[in-house]
């Protein structure tokens, strides 16, 4: 069934390299139909984030239909086996409390978008890191308000980090015993550079995947957290008005001319018509 379904996805939505500053893959199959080797994993704490966006630059609708990113990026499968390929070689899957309520069925494991793949990516995972089971997910929430009955919370497929306050841990519903709680301030808004030390002491995750949402995103890049950025542009324009303002990539904080992040263009993809970005992410004073 494996080979059945990487020729398939090969034939009807494989993607065209455009330019991969990486250089050839290795012999890999999953990486072979990607193109590249995708080498995110440099054995140094590094931070990586994963967001699809409409062209004009909507990352969600927001209009509680339950699909999340999938809704923007139109289900594409391109997107999916990305977004699989990375979580294999991640440590961590980051991501704020606003993104776990905008997709209420998902568990952020590399299986969950492409479970036709789930033997292959398995072992996959296996020869990037050693680890049998999916990377820990990291649940930033400063408030606690938390939905108890989502299955990454109520029936995780792995281990799960919430990282709190002290009056979020207060208010936090009653979790899987898988769950734990790192808390990292009193109230309010957690600093960035707080998370990213529960992260890292908690789970011991080395390369860390945030999959945002853009107000989490919109922190760590203030920060300098961030190392790269890997951008799916779906084919539609969604739109913004008073009533649907509807976030960009970065949401929650606005950087000065000169204080802007600036990229990198580093590998280019096309699978129909989605276009796959990679980009460094360079610091400025």
């Amino acid at each position: 069934m494996t080979a059945e379904a990487l020729a398939r996805f090969a034939q009807a939505d494989g993607f065209e390299v455009a330019l991969d500053k990486e250089g050839l893959p290795p012999d890999d199959p999953l990486l072979r139909l990607y193109g590249g080797p995708l080498r995110v994993r440099l054995g140094t704490p590094r931070l990586v984030a994963n967001f699809v966006a409409t062209v004009d630059g909507v990352t969600a609708f927001g209009e509680g239909r339950g699909e999340g990113a999938m809704a923007v990026s139109l289900h594409s499968p391109a997107d999916r086996f990305l977004m699989a390929l990375l979580r294999c070689a991640a440590d961590c899957v980051l991501i704020g409390a606003g993104t776990l309520r905008d997709d209420p069925h998902h568990q952020w494991t590399p299986s969950t978008p492409m479970p036709d793949l789930a033997e292959e990516l398995t072992a996959h995972r296996r020869r990037l890191t050693g680890a049998a089971g999916p990377p820990p997910l990291a649940v930033v929430s400063g408030s606690g308000a938390l939905p108890a009955a989502h299955p990454a919370l109520r029936q995780p497929e792995g281990d799960v980090l919430v990282i709190t306050t002290e009056e979020g841990a207060a208010r936090l519903p009653v979790m899987h015993p898988r769950v734990r709680v790192a808390v990292a301030g009193k109230a309010g808004e957690i600093p960035a550079g707080a998370i990213v030390e529960s992260v890292r002491t908690h789970l011991a995750a080395v390369t860390i995947l945030c999959e945002g949402g853009p107000l989490l995103f919109g922190q760590l890049l203030a920060g300098g957290w961030v190392d790269e950025l890997f951008l799916t542009v779906a084919p539609q324009l969604a739109g913004r008005s008073d009533q649907a303002p509807r976030p960009g990539v970065v949401a929650g904080t606005a950087f000065p001319p000169d204080e802007a992040a600036w990229l990198g263009l580093r590998s280019l993809r096309r699978s129909g018509d989605h276009l796959f970005l990679r980009y460094a992410v360079t610091r400025r004073a």
